[in-house]
């Protein structure tokens, strides 16, 4: 009776709490720190102000990527579809307004003013606009965007460039590859490519253009020899992963990926299929692929990939669809992750203010 009396008297003192004023800072931060959409957080903020002290914009909590509704030109309103919450967010930002979307990494997206031949990073969360360096082209595709390190791949006069920045920067660091490289990433320095040609993967330093290593191509059949490309590079729990996926499906179901790692051990590397990849989520978009752990997030299946389909229907060739859809790499299927009319997907957004 005696405890049941304690436990009766802390649940009448939680009740009576004045949740805004009496809560203690670090307790506060720490609930700020469990929030799964950035909604929440910015709610959390707008309480009082110790609640705002208590949840800084510098320390926000870990957020699954929005997925960006908007193909092409960019209208003065974007859509977003958060995986934490399953709302769809429309944004105002006139400033994009008639600006072609290129992609995104990371807190950023790039954006490319045709008329002004002008490439920006923009976030439509804070409005903030970063100018970039010129490259005279008007094809660009975004590798790696971060607050110090800007990768962009370009072509221009059949000659494909990749350069790396930071944002201030008037000039770009530049280094050559051969046009049509798939598979690409940049990570801690090194710019990884598939080669078209010759499909190994080439290891380089951006900085200075030297190549680093060179990974031999995947081999699907060890009596024929025969190479395979790999469509993606990623870096996932200190491994390196290759992706493939199927080519010109006509439903969900038709998408099918095949996972390989970077096997390190013997002399020569070489890429090993795997069937399961545990707790890890992978996100593919048109060009760019990316880790994170399903643990880590409420409500995230491990063995999957999110992404997004390129659907091109028999009776519509005019028409083409990019839903989201999720990979279940146990049984090998394809489904829809998202409902209604958000069908033209582009790419991945980590929101951020």
């Amino acid at each position: 009776m005696k405890k049941e009396g304690i436990a009766l008297n802390l649940l009448l003192k939680l009740v009576h709490m004045d949740w805004s004023s009496e809560l203690p800072l670090d307790l506060l931060h720490l609930i700020s720190k469990k929030l799964p959409d950035l909604s929440d957080f910015i709610r959390f903020r707008a309480v009082c102000k110790r609640w705002h002290t208590a949840a800084p914009v510098t320390d926000p909590p870990r957020q699954l990527p929005w997925v960006v509704a908007t193909r092409e030109g960019l209208p003065s309103t974007i859509r977003f579809f958060s995986l934490s919450s399953g709302k769809i967010y429309s944004i105002n930002f006139s400033k994009a307004e008639g600006k072609r979307l290129l992609g995104s990494s990371h807190h950023y997206m790039l954006a490319f003013d045709h008329k002004r031949c002008i490439l920006t990073l923009l976030n439509p969360i804070t409005r903030n606009e970063i100018p970039l360096p010129p490259t005279n082209s008007y094809w660009h595709r975004p590798i790696f965007i971060s607050g110090d390190d800007v990768v962009v791949c370009w072509e221009s006069s059949g000659i494909r460039t990749v350069g790396l920045c930071q944002p201030g920067d008037r000039e770009w660091k530049k280094i050559q590859i051969p046009s049509g490289a798939n598979g690409q990433m940049y990570y801690k320095g090194l710019y990884y490519v598939n080669e078209k040609e010759t499909l190994t993967t080439k290891v380089m330093d951006i900085k200075t253009g030297a190549t680093m290593s060179t990974i031999p191509p995947l081999i699907i059949s060890k009596i024929t020899g025969e190479p395979r490309r790999l469509d993606y590079l990623i870096v996932s729990t200190g491994e390196l992963l290759g992706v493939c996926r199927s080519k010109w499906a006509k439903t969900v179901r038709d998408s099918k990926f095949e996972v390989y790692r970077l096997d390190e051990e013997n002399k020569v590397p070489q890429w090993v299929k795997i069937d399961s990849i545990g707790d890890r989520v992978l996100f593919l978009d048109d060009t760019i692929g990316f880790s994170l752990k399903a643990s880590e997030f409420q409500g995230l299946k491990g063995d999957s990939i999110y992404f997004i389909a390129y659907l091109y229907p028999v009776d519509r060739d005019d028409l083409y669809e990019y839903p989201l859809c999720r990979y279940n790499m146990k049984n090998g299927r394809a489904e829809a992750a998202l409902g209604g009319d958000l069908v033209n997907m582009s790419s991945w957004f980590f929101p951020s203010i």
